[in-house]
């Protein structure tokens, strides 16, 4: 922590202060001048925030080494020699998803790119025109006499969502005119009395066609940091179920929590940096990625075993069935993220 810029008297009431004072005798505001530059400033939330000191060194060869040793010291009460978890997830993560932003981004760009070559115009020519082609089919093929309602469809209704296939033909050939506004384009379609969820549908197709991918790209990921924020709790509480019996506080369970997801975030981001720029073979980007899950897996192991102290045999089986427990839980938030960060793009 860094040393106090003390003045000879107080900012706030004025009293002239000796250098012994480190707080005003009379108002008892802290002794130290806050008017400082921009790179003082820098320095000391940089300094407070990581905080690199001997509580990092001591936090350091336990985190990595000894997985679960941290966990159960930490529980132990002996939290001031180690990095505070929280902090210590913090760095990590923002360290992470910073990666993973910069690796999505790198790949959304030359996607981009690909598809803005000849090959690629060709191809997709060759899509429209089998579209157009299947359509023509559909509109002269025999009717086929489906018994209903005469209520329940109206004429021309063929795809009645989101949209007929007049609409699919029209908003499939203005979506590359760039000189049509995403309202214009929503306009043309006449959807005035479709449903409201059918609207924001369509409104969010246009939008998301037509504007920066590389930005709906690094929202997803933002969003992703949150969402994976917010299953923290979620895999303590399976951890809580798991371990019912042993009368383990919440708390306990979240800090294992904590590291846990702390550790997979740091591997996973030195992987996601060498496969993006420092290795280009495929074959070693596939043994990196195998590497990868393979650590994680072994230390969450460990982990468990040395935090919990059972046997090798109720280990695996409760390792084992939180994991394909988290994995659901993760596969379905993942999803939910992804229709989220759509919907509100």
């Amino acid at each position: 922590m860094r040393a106090l810029r003390k003045t000879k008297n107080c900012l706030n009431c004025g009293t002239p202060l000796d250098e012994v004072y480190n707080y005003c005798p009379i108002c008892g505001q802290q002794n130290d001048d806050k008017n400082v530059s921009f790179k003082e400033l820098g320095r000391d939330l940089f300094e407070n925030f990581f905080s690199f000191d001997s509580r990092l060194a001591h936090t350091f060869f336990p985190f990595f080494f000894k997985p679960g040793e941290l966990t159960r010291k930490y529980n132990e009460g002996k939290r001031f020699t180690y990095a505070n978890p929280i902090r210590l997830y913090i760095i990590v993560s923002f360290f992470y998803f910073f990666i993973l932003n910069i690796m999505m981004g790198d790949l959304t760009r030359e996607l981009s790119q690909a598809l803005d070559t000849p090959e690629a115009d060709s191809v997709k020519t060759a899509i429209q025109n089998e579209v157009q082609f299947n359509l023509d089919s559909m509109k002269n093929a025999p009717p086929i006499m489906v018994k209903m309602d005469s209520d329940s469809i109206s004429e021309g209704d063929e795809n009645s969502w989101p949209l007929k296939n007049w609409q699919w033909e029209l908003l499939y050939d203005k979506l590359n005119d760039n000189s049509i506004s995403e309202q214009a384009l929503y306009d043309s379609l006449k959807i005035e009395d479709r449903s409201a969820l059918t609207k924001l549908t369509i409104k969010q197709i246009i939008r998301i066609y037509k504007r920066d991918k590389e930005t709906l790209v690094s929202e997803i990921v933002q969003n992703l940091s949150v969402m994976m924020f917010i299953l923290i709790p979620v895999f303590a509480l399976l951890l809580k179920l798991m371990y019912i019996r042993r009368k383990t506080l919440y708390v306990n369970h979240l800090i294992h929590t904590i590291h846990l997801h702390t550790f997979a975030f740091f591997v996973y981001g030195v992987a996601m940096g060498l496969i993006h720029w420092a290795v280009e073979s495929d074959n070693v980007h596939s043994w990196i990625m195998f590497t990868t899950l393979f650590v994680v897996f072994i230390y969450s192991f460990l982990s468990f075993k040395r935090v919990y102290n059972q046997s090798w045999k109720k280990t695996a089986l409760k390792y084992w069935i939180t994991s394909w427990l988290y994995f659901y839980i993760l596969v379905f938030a993942i999803i939910i993220e992804l229709l989220v960060s759509l919907l509100i793009f």
